[in-house]
């Protein structure tokens, strides 16, 4: 009733989503491989994450409750949506080598309340608060998975069709099995 899957063509994208998820604002898709091979920067109320491989530019070794032991003072310009991570914004509990956990004020420097990007080797996933039921949905969307769709959308769209199997229930729609992007 508000929910569908089909199938379609392979690729254009292989992998990819976006979705709203209450207020929760979340996309995933495919990109290059490298570059970092994996990054995580992400910010969770009060607390920072930060993880690249290879290190992000100018990232210390080894940092203890602020105290630089070790390496570089630290990266700056790393963006997160609107917000630009620098290092020495956050106070670090640890940073070892490659990443690390630190504490802030909550939106100190303008940072987001929650907010998220992930890349790991070929996927990148991010993720932000945004206005609750934006347009009256509780949640909405879609993605892919090699020629797998689906689809969602609570409360289902006005005009969608309330059953549909193998398209029998929907005649005039003009779609045919595994036609969809071909």
């Amino acid at each position: 009733f508000c929910q569908g899957q089909g199938v379609g063509a392979v690729g254009n994208p292989f992998f990819g989503s976006e979705a709203v998820e209450f207020c929760i604002h979340a996309k995933c898709q495919m990109t290059d491989i490298g570059g970092p091979f994996c990054s995580q920067l992400n910010v969770m109320c009060c607390i920072t994450e930060q993880c690249s491989f290879p290190p992000a530019e100018g990232s210390p070794i080894c940092v203890c409750f602020n105290k630089k032991l070790a390496g570089a003072d630290g990266f700056s310009g790393l963006k997160l949506f609107d917000w630009e991570a620098n290092f020495a914004d956050t106070f670090w509990i640890s940073y070892v080598f490659c990443g690390g956990c630190g504490v802030s004020g909550l939106q100190a420097n303008g940072r987001p309340l929650y907010a998220l990007q992930v890349k790991e080797l070929c996927i990148k996933e991010e993720a932000k608060l945004t206005t609750p039921c934006e347009d009256g949905k509780w949640c909405s969307g879609v993605g892919t998975s090699l020629c797998f769709w689906n689809q969602v959308t609570f409360p289902p769209a006005e005009n969608a069709p309330k059953f549909v199997c193998f398209n029998i229930m929907n005649p005039n729609s003009g779609a045919k099995p595994m036609a969809y992007g071909a």
